[in-house]
């Protein structure tokens, strides 16, 4: 297990310092990353570069909201001529 030392840690008989890679045993490995003195290096990233980021798409502009017709008014009703008349 490859491991990326975050603190100072005494391996191998010297005290290796923080930003170093070591080598390790899975059980060793596990228990330095749970004190949290290293961090696993992933073994298939270490070679590749990273890839750059794709750019994020524009967003699309929102269509203008059509306007709303204006209702039309309702003709008033027209008094009735000639059926009320007293007489």
């Amino acid at each position: 297990m490859k491991l990326l030392l975050i603190k100072p840690n005494y391996f191998g008989g010297t005290v290796v310092s923080e930003g170093n890679t070591i080598e390790t045993d899975e059980q060793h490995g596990r228990e330095l990353i749970k004190k949290g003195y290293a961090a696993l290096v992933e073994e298939d990233s270490a070679h590749l570069p990273e890839p750059e980021p794709e750019p994020e798409p524009e967003p699309e502009p929102e269509p203008e909201p059509e306007p709303e017709p204006e209702p039309e008014p309702e003709p008033e009703p027209e008094p009735a001529k000639g059926k009320n008349k007293k007489g």
